[in-house]
C-alpha cells in the first residue's frame, strides 16, 4: 500500500460526514460516489490532490500525452483512470506537502488522516459543538519517535503511530463557550 488514499479511504475520511451526523448525510455521499465517474480532467486533478499528490491538470494532460493514462475521453476520467494515474505519482512519490510530511513520519496518508478526523469527532462529542478535523486546532503526536536505537545499538526506523490532542488555546476557547 503506498503513501496516498486509496479511492476508498478518500471517501471514508474526506467524503463522509463525522460519526453522530445525520443518517441522510451519509446516503447522500453513497449516492454521490456512483455518480462520481467519468470526472472532468480538472475534477480528476483535484480528487487526486485530495488524496495526497500533487496533481494539477497539467499533470493529467502529460499523462495522456506520454501514454501513461488512456482514458476513452481526455475529459471523461474512469475510476480506473484515476487510480492509474494515483498509481504513477506513488510510483514517482509526486505527493501534496502533507503526503511527503507522513513519508518523513514513516506513515500513509490515511494514518494521519483517520486520526486527525477521530480526535475531531471525540472533542466534538466532549464539547458539544463541532469541531473541524483541521490539524491548525490539534497538536501531533508520533509514536515511537522517528529513529529508534535497537537492543543491539543499530538505528532502525520503527512504523510510525499518529495521535492528535486538542491545542491548549483551542480548549480553553472551547471550554468558554466559544466557536473555533
Amino acid at each position: 500500500m503506498g503513501t496516498g488514499l486509496t479511492f476508498d479511504e478518500y471517501i471514508e475520511l474526506t467524503a463522509m460526514p463525522m460519526a453522530g451526523a445525520d443518517p441522510v448525510f451519509v446516503q447522500v455521499v453513497e449516492e454521490e460516489r456512483e455518480r462520481m465517474f467519468p470526472m472532468p480532467l480538472v475534477v480528476a486533478a483535484n480528487h487526486l490532490r485530495s488524496r495526497g499528490y500533487d496533481c494539477r491538470p497539467q499533470s493529467l494532460e502529460l499523462l495522456i500525452r506520454n501514454g501513461i493514462v488512456t482514458p476513452a475521453d481526455p475529459d471523461a476520467w474512469s475510476q480506473a483512470n484515476v487510480d492509474a494515474a494515483a498509481e504513477h505519482f506513488e510510483d514517482c512519490q509526486v505527493y501534496t506537502p502533507y503526503a511527503a510530511m507522513c513519508v518523513a513520519l514513516g506513515c500513509r496518508y490515511a494514518d494521519f488522516k483517520r486520526p486527525l478526523r477521530e480526535a475531531a469527532e471525540r472533542e466534538s462529542r466532549k464539547y458539544g459543538r463541532r469541531v473541524r478535523d483541521d490539524d491548525q486546532l490539534f497538536v501531533m503526536h508520533r509514536s515511537p519517535p522517528r529513529g529508534v536505537t535497537g537492543d543491539d545499538g543499530s538505528f532502525q526506523i520503527k512504523p510510525a503511530v499518529i495521535t492528535f490532542t486538542l491545542c491548549d488555546d483551542i480548549r480553553e476557547r472551547l471550554e468558554r463557550g466559544e466557536e473555533v
